[in-house]
């Protein structure tokens, strides 16, 4: 998500975009120490110390997909599945997969792509619930925006799940755990801990979010809260953005930030789309090497990034075992299972840096997947060999 979407004109098309793009950001001050040989120099802080475990553990790599309850049975083959899709990469690279997730448990998928105008993504909705499918699968519009949609799927019994939304689910979607508050919280945690140590105690912060979308609030709010927490004397400052402003005003938006306060070291992003054209912009400002970047769900060009050391630290999104996990959500719900142990287990993750980068599990378009063995690790749990 978390690279999570964006707002504002386009609400509901965006809003798709959003949840799934939510997520991390950190960087920091003079070049930072990364990796787990990033060492406390200030012993004396016990919330740095406490943050510098939180960090070494978060940087290691996933050894399993985290869920481990096996479906009840094989699930039923010959379903009709639809997403309504935004046009966003990280968005794609999810459903990509779940097209072969889809393949596995002989399903028949189809995606909808609706406009960018405020109302496209509620009418492709509408456009799905008539074709009758057996499951709806939508992510990133606040579901408030779709209520007559789905209350329409409820009265018809089409199953709808949602991912990278967050909130309270609405009761016409029987999941929106995926990708969802538990989730990057956990992110912002990781990002704020991260920032705390590699800047020694001395993080200022500039954090750019868009406030329009509340699942990215909830990245923001525990980064602030978890900085605060361990590094008491860090400062932080929210800029807002809006959808628009993406590879427009965004990167200048940057610039004005830290040349008006130069005691920002770092600049955190609430989803990786929002640093297009902010490395430029920054070189060409006279700012280069002045702050650290980094986030949560970083895309390709946010890892190459890490590996030219132009950024410095980023959370591992793996959107293509997200789109494994809405299909193995789907299939427990066609099945009659407990969805409480999917929808409590959160996704892979870590910490990536320079540093661990070249041990990261990538796909060959160069996203993360976090663990290679995936695939084979969710037909067993549905039972297909």
């Amino acid at each position: 998500m978390r690279t999570t979407p964006r707002r504002t004109v386009v609400v509901a098309a965006v809003a798709a975009t959003t949840a799934l793009f939510a997520a991390a950001c950190g960087s920091s001050g003079s070049t930072p120490k990364s990796g787990a040989s990033a060492a406390v120099q200030d012993t004396g802080s016990a919330g740095l110390v406490q943050a510098k475990a939180a960090v070494d553990a978060s940087l290691k790599n996933p050894s399993g997909i985290v869920l481990d309850t096996p479906l009840s049975k094989t699930p039923p083959t010959g379903k009709y599945v639809i997403t309504v899709e935004t046009p966003v990469p990280v968005t794609k690279v999810r459903d990509d997969a779940l097209v072969e997730a889809a393949k596995v448990l002989g399903w028949r998928y189809e995606r909808i792509v609706p406009g960018s105008g405020p109302e496209d993504y509620a009418n492709a909705v509408t456009q799905a619930i008539s074709k009758h499918p057996d499951a709806i699968h939508i992510s990133g519009t606040p579901l408030a925006l779709l209520k007559s949609q789905l209350d329409q799927a409820k009265a018809q019994n089409i199953p709808v799940i949602s991912d990278s939304v967050g909130g309270a689910a609405d009761t016409a979607v029987f999941s929106n755990s995926l990708d969802g508050d538990e989730q990057v919280a956990t992110w912002g945690k990781m990002v704020a801990n991260y920032v705390a140590v590699n800047s020694n105690g001395k993080a200022n912060v500039a954090l750019f979010t868009i406030k329009a979308f509340p699942i990215l609030g909830v990245f923001v709010d525990n980064f602030k809260s978890t900085l605060s927490s361990v590094c008491p004397s860090c400062t932080v400052k929210e800029v807002n953005q809006q959808l628009a402003d993406l590879g427009t005003k965004t990167p200048s938006s940057v610039v004005s930030t830290v040349q008006q306060d130069p005691k920002i070291n770092w600049a955190i992003f609430s989803f990786g789309d929002l640093t297009l054209g902010v490395d430029a912009a920054l070189k060409g400002a006279g700012l280069n090497g002045k702050v650290n970047i980094g986030g949560e769900t970083p895309s390709q060009a946010n890892l190459t990034a890490l590996k030219d050391g132009t950024e410095n630290v980023w959370t591992g999104f793996s959107a293509s075992i997200l789109g494994w996990r809405v299909a193995d959500l789907l299939a427990r719900q066609f099945n009659g299972d407990d969805l409480a142990p999917a929808s409590k287990a959160l996704l892979p993750t870590q910490l990536i840096t320079k540093d661990n980068l070249s041990s990261v599990s990538l796909d060959s378009t160069g996203y993360y997947v976090g663990f290679a063995g995936y695939q084979d690790a969710f037909k067993k749990l549905w039972q297909i060999q």
